[in-house]
């Protein structure tokens, strides 16, 4: 990663720290999706819930490696916005931000995504997910956000993503907690 683009990262890590709303997630996150995003070869990624875009900076890093691009969700114009500003900063042209409610716009989508980033709503990943999943390709890499801080919120999809004979997931302790899945048909 150059040196502007991690410099970018620390400011909008503080940024985040400082302004209730924007929870970004920890820097060991971003190292570890920037790893799987790499080792997965992943190619198009779908993040839902943008906030100011430091995630999706991780993640585009990493598959601008594979060739490859981001779709983002985001349904504050607000953040939105500034997510913009901060890709245009990251010098990052492999990033398609969407304005919208992820729940009517995951349905929109026609591409394939070979890894799935959920950090919305929490009580709605169940909701994302399942729009999500039939977009999905095998071997799909999905991540869930806050599954150690939001188990509660989260329940009837960690349930869910635990219990499928189609997925196979672990809670991996780092940052708030991250539930990783992969989808095996």
């Amino acid at each position: 990663m150059n040196p502007s683009t991690k410099r970018l990262l620390d400011e909008l890590e503080t940024f985040g720290q400082k302004n209730a709303g924007y929870s970004n997630i920890p820097p060991d996150t971003g190292q570890f999706f920037h790893m799987l995003v790499l080792i997965s070869k992943a190619k198009h990624i779908l993040e839902v819930g943008t906030s100011n875009g430091y995630s999706t900076i991780w993640l585009a890093e990493a598959v601008k490696q594979n060739n490859g691009k981001v779709t983002t969700i985001e349904i504050s114009e607000h953040k939105m916005k500034m997510a913009l500003e901060n890709f245009k900063r990251a010098r990052l042209d492999n990033i398609n931000l969407i304005h919208g409610d992820a729940l009517k716009e995951i349905q929109k989508l026609d591409e394939k995504f070979d890894f799935l980033f959920l950090d919305a709503i929490k009580k709605d990943y169940i909701n994302y997910f399942k729009l999500a999943y039939p977009k999905l390709t095998e071997n799909a890499v999905i991540v869930a956000d806050n599954a150690i801080i939001f188990a509660e919120k989260m329940k009837e999809y960690l349930d869910h993503v635990r219990n499928s004979k189609d997925l196979k997931s672990v809670l991996v302790p780092i940052g708030t907690g991250v539930e990783f899945s992969l989808k095996l048909r």
